[in-house]
Parts: structure tokens; C-alpha cells; sequence
């Protein structure tokens, strides 16, 4: 026999769809999808990944009917032992994410009998609480030394909102107005998008004139409805905690339900280096939230 007999997939034949590093981000293009199948599909679950998904989850749901508050999760090793593709594997499983063709993350990946029923646990918990929800990202992608701004921005892309503070805020005044769906159609048939529109959205006329026709007494004229938006929504470097509660709160409730949602902060150490500033950010933060 040859050693190459006693694997599943020969090692000579296997390339690493990751390059052996796993990006915990909120990416959902078709190359990202492919490296994320790969890696539920080949997740060995045992030893400390088996003890981590265990802990957490465990820890988890029974805070969850035995208290009001849910401790933070520290996810600590040497350099290359596996900790971002841990809480990358969590944040797939947490909500058993959908593929395209049907898959789920959890009918991919071979987990323990324990992990694999506290998963069930989670999703049970999850009908009576308003769902399952999961964002994740790194710090340093977002706003510089603005944590609350950065964690704002992950928790927005991961409900296809813009990560700008500010468009967030106009798209859920929409929303809670119900005018986004007759905005949205009447920037299709003006050959634009909200997408397009937003980050222009102080000098808009498409934008401006899309919400007088969703709303005519919104304002008198285009250019007044352009100064409404600029002082109702201006762009700001930072927010209070209440008001990244509120905002958070705002983007993930649905029916007067908040899910019970997972956020993952990938690369926190390396944020934080040796800035004790930032490592006080950063403990706020965690315990506010």
C-alpha cells in the first residue's frame, strides 16, 4: 500500500480552494460561495474546532433561558491554528446558510453528534425568538479607529444594506414608511438604483424626485427634499452606543422580533495592537452589545 491509498482525496490532487486561508467577511460572490462550499464540505470537526463549536453553543443556549445577558466570545491561538476558519465555519452554521442550488451549510459539513444537536437546539430557540441571524467582519475594514462605525457597517452589509451610517438611515426611514419598494421602481423606470443613487443622495435629482412621487407632500420641490435629506441624514464620524443599539436593532428586527444573531470580529488582536485606546473601544463596545 502506498501512503497516498489511505486518504479520501489524494494530496497531490487536492488544491485548496482558500490557499489555506480563510476570509470571514460578508462576500457572497460566486467565487466566495465556491471557497466557503469547499470549506464546509472538507471542516474536520473534531478536537479543539469539536470543543470551540461545543463550548460556544452550549454556553449560548443556556444563557439564553437562564439569563437576560450573553457573554463574549474570545477566540485565542497561535498564528495559523485555525481561529479564523473557526468562527467562519460558526457563522455559516449558526444559520445553516442556503447555496444557490439548495445546500446548506450544515447538510455540508460532517459535524459531531453534540455540536450537530446543539445547532438544532439553536434553530428551534430560533422560531420563538425571530430567527437567525449572523454578520461578520474585521474591524480594520471599517471606518479608522471608529469601532462602533465599523461594527455598524458589518451589521448593515450583512442585511444588504449600505455600511455608510447615513444611507442605512434614509433606506430604514423607507422601509418603516413603506415608500421603499415605490422609490426603488421609480428609480428602475428613471434607468437608475437606489444603490447608485445613495451615496450622491444630497444632490440626487433622481433620488429626490423618486421619493416626491412615493410621497407628494414629502416636499414642495427636488431641491428641498435634497436639503430635508442633507439635514436629517448627515454624515457623521461617530455615534453613541444607544445609538449604535438603536441603529442595530432598527436593521436586524423583524415584526417587533430582534433574531438572536451572531457577529463574528475577525482579527480583533491585530486591530488592536498595542493601542490601549482601542482595546478600550473594543471592550465597550462588546459589553454594550
Amino acid at each position: 500500500m502506498l501512503n497516498r491509498d489511505i486518504y479520501n482525496t489524494v494530496p497531490t490532487e487536492n488544491r485548496l480552494a482558500n490557499n489555506g486561508v480563510a476570509e470571514v467577511s460578508e462576500d457572497r460572490s460566486e467565487a466566495a460561495l465556491s471557497v466557503l462550499r469547499y470549506e464546509l464540505e472538507t471542516f474536520v470537526c473534531n478536537g479543539q474546532y469539536e470543543k470551540g463549536l461545543d463550548l460556544i453553543l452550549d454556553k449560548f443556549l443556556l444563557n439564553l433561558n437562564s439569563r437576560s445577558e450573553q457573554p463574549g466570545v474570545w477566540i485565542s491561538g497561535f498564528y495559523g491554528s485555525g481561529k479564523s476558519h473557526l468562527a467562519k465555519m460558526l457563522r455559516a452554521l449558526w444559520t445553516d446558510f442556503k447555496f444557490p442550488d439548495g445546500a446548506s451549510a450544515r447538510s455540508l459539513a460532517k459535524l459531531p453528534t453534540g455540536v450537530s444537536d446543539h445547532f438544532k437546539a439553536l434553530s428551534t430557540e430560533g422560531k420563538r425568538h425571530g430567527g437567525l441571524h449572523a454578520a461578520a467582519g474585521k474591524l480594520g475594514a471599517g471606518v479608522a479607529g471608529k469601532v462602533k462605525m465599523a461594527l455598524l457597517g458589518i451589521v448593515f452589509k450583512s442585511k444588504g444594506l449600505p455600511e455608510s451610517y447615513h444611507q442605512t438611515q434614509f433606506v430604514l426611514f423607507l422601509k418603516s414608511e413603506g415608500l421603499l419598494d415605490r422609490v426603488e421602481a421609480e428609480l428602475k423606470a428613471a434607468g437608475r438604483s437606489l444603490s447608485s443613487e445613495l451615496p450622491k443622495m444630497y444632490v440626487s435629482d433622481a433620488l429626490a424626485s423618486a421619493l416626491l412621487a412615493a410621497k407628494p407632500g414629502f416636499a414642495s420641490s427636488a431641491q428641498e427634499a435634497r436639503l430635508f435629506l442633507k439635514a436629517q441624514y448627515p454624515q457623521v464620524q461617530d455615534v453613541s452606543n444607544q445609538e449604535m443599539k438603536d441603529a442595530i436593532t432598527a436593521a436586524l428586527s423583524e415584526g417587533g422580533k430582534l433574531p438572536l444573531t451572531l457577529i463574528v470580529l475577525d482579527e480583533v488582536q491585530q486591530y488592536i495592537g498595542d493601542d490601549a485606546e482601542k482595546a478600550y473601544a473594543v471592550q465597550e463596545v462588546t459589553e454594550e452589545l
